[in-house]
């Protein structure tokens, strides 16, 4: 869909007219001082395209009058969200990254080749658990990440967010989420809690305020992470009025670039360690998620 159409379909959605829209993003921001309603009926006949700015500005108004990002769009379960979605401008906005994503040739392969799943749904999470902790030890050493038991256990806590990408029916990447109770959550992103010391007692529970945690990413090609941050971006879309934050702890460039693209801020430092986090409308409210869903 198109932002001009989407648009229109928000204001006969709530009821306005032209001019009684104009009038609410008047008083909404000053960005909108000269407004009028020959520029609106410009903006959704496509006549003129709708600045970024003013896009970002426009959504935030829809959000602040319904209390949900992207209303009207009728994206009520994953695959209707991940249809909305270009993973190729996915791919563009985390750009080049060498130490996470490998460059397996798969330059013919159609996306119905590539599949997501949930830990639960596929048969390659040992082989994702195994590259999460080689990685890991490669990157930081052997005592800075979980062990195969733990991160089993954070598996059966139905909140957790841990993905798998296969090719077909081939390991091709994975990426690992704890949805963390909001005090541990804070107490890791500012060094006042060792984040290996997590254990399931520190994960809310699915239908509470929580706030989720990356602990692993890897792919194999390009077309493996921009569906696997796809499917990252459906389940926060679908979840947005719980999750209250997303975060990392990282040291790598490369992580860090991604981190960046997600939209995170560095937040914290401690020795070699940054934690970057932002709050879930900051990660789903910027210029880049514009980009990719109009």
């Amino acid at each position: 869909m198109t932002f001009n159409v989407y648009l229109k379909l928000c204001r006969t959605n709530l009821d306005f007219t032209q001019k009684e829209l104009v009038l609410e993003l008047y008083t909404f921001d000053t960005i909108f001082d000269g407004l009028d309603v020959n520029t609106l009926g410009r903006w959704e006949r496509a006549v003129t395209k709708t600045p970024l700015m003013k896009q970002k500005k426009i959504l935030n108004y829809f959000f602040d009058k319904v209390d949900f990002y992207f209303p009207f769009l009728e994206i009520n379960d994953i695959k209707s969200i991940e249809n909305a979605f270009s993973p190729e401008k996915v791919y563009k906005l985390l750009g080049k990254h060498k130490q996470l994503v490998m460059s397996f040739p798969t330059n013919h392969a159609s996306k119905n080749d590539f599949t997501v799943k949930y830990s639960q749904e596929s048969q390659y999470l040992q082989t994702a658990f195994s590259t999460a902790i080689n990685i890991c030890d490669d990157m930081y050493g052997t005592s800075m990440f979980y062990t195969p038991k733990q991160l089993e256990e954070f598996t059966t806590i139905e909140s957790s967010l841990f993905l798998v990408c296969e090719y077909k029916e081939q390991y091709f990447g994975h990426a690992f989420f704890l949805y963390l109770k909001p005090d541990i959550y804070e107490k890791i992103m500012r060094f006042e809690y060792d984040y290996l010391e997590i254990t399931s007692n520190d994960l809310a529970q699915k239908g509470e305020k929580g706030s989720y945690f990356s602990t692993g990413l890897f792919a194999m090609n390009e077309k493996a992470i921009a569906l696997l941050f796809v499917r990252v971006y459906a389940h926060l879309i679908l979840e947005q009025k719980k999750v209250m934050k997303i975060g990392t702890l990282i040291s790598d460039n490369d992580a860090v670039n991604i981190a960046k693209s997600f939209g995170l801020q560095k937040r914290y430092k401690k020795d070699n360690l940054i934690a970057y986090d932002a709050k879930i409308k900051e990660v789903l409210l910027t210029e880049q998620i514009i980009k990719m869903l109009f």
